[in-house]
């Protein structure tokens, strides 16, 4: 016969049914299913949209969004004398070039490739006087939850379209054909 442990409701012997705290502090009883209001709001990293503010472009839906990263970098300053001591003073922030990655489709492929033409028509470096120089517009990547409702969102600012890639094309090859973007920006901190 298995004891049950004091204070400990069950019914099922070593089974624990007293009334378990969730996360807003009131108690739940373990019986009762949980709604999906008591469950934290979580992105999925497979639900996520990249549109351009500037054209109002919509770059579709991706299946890889890589380099959303922030380095705080810092200098360590050394005082004479002190030998065993040291400052760290904060210094530059880095933000890592994003890249996106997807398969290419009849609907949002020839987006990118029109976008892209529209920004070598004003690529111009810095050497030249007259005329627009591009430079750069935010790009929006929104994160959303299992219904769709948006869980949070970077807006990298003053983009710059680093590299496109398009597929490796090979007649022996079943492989999908593939387009990856990446971007050089300027942060995504508010």
């Amino acid at each position: 016969m298995t004891q049950k442990l004091p204070g400990m409701l069950g019914t099922h012997p070593g089974q624990a049914t007293t009334a378990l705290p969730n996360l807003m502090g009131t108690m739940l009883d373990p019986r009762q299913a949980r709604t999906p209001g008591d469950y934290p709001r979580a992105g999925l990293a497979m639900r996520f949209h990249v549109a351009l503010d500037e054209w109002e472009t919509d770059l579709g839906m991706w299946s890889s969004c890589r380099g959303l990263q922030v380095q705080f970098t810092s200098k360590e300053i050394a005082e004479g004398g002190e030998y065993f001591d040291h400052e760290l003073l904060p210094d530059r922030l880095k933000f890592s070039a994003v890249t996106l990655e997807r398969i290419m489709t009849q609907e949002d492929s020839p987006k990118v490739q029109a976008w892209l033409s529209q920004v070598a028509a004003s690529w111009t470096g810095h050497e030249y006087d007259g005329g627009h120089q591009y430079t750069g517009q935010n790009v929006t990547i929104r994160l959303f939850d299992y219904q769709g409702r948006v869980v949070t969102r970077w807006v990298l600012k003053d983009a710059l379209p680093k590299e496109w890639t398009g597929p490796e094309l090979n007649a022996q090859s079943n492989s999908v054909a593939t387009e990856k973007i990446s971007f050089e920006h300027r942060g995504f901190l508010e």
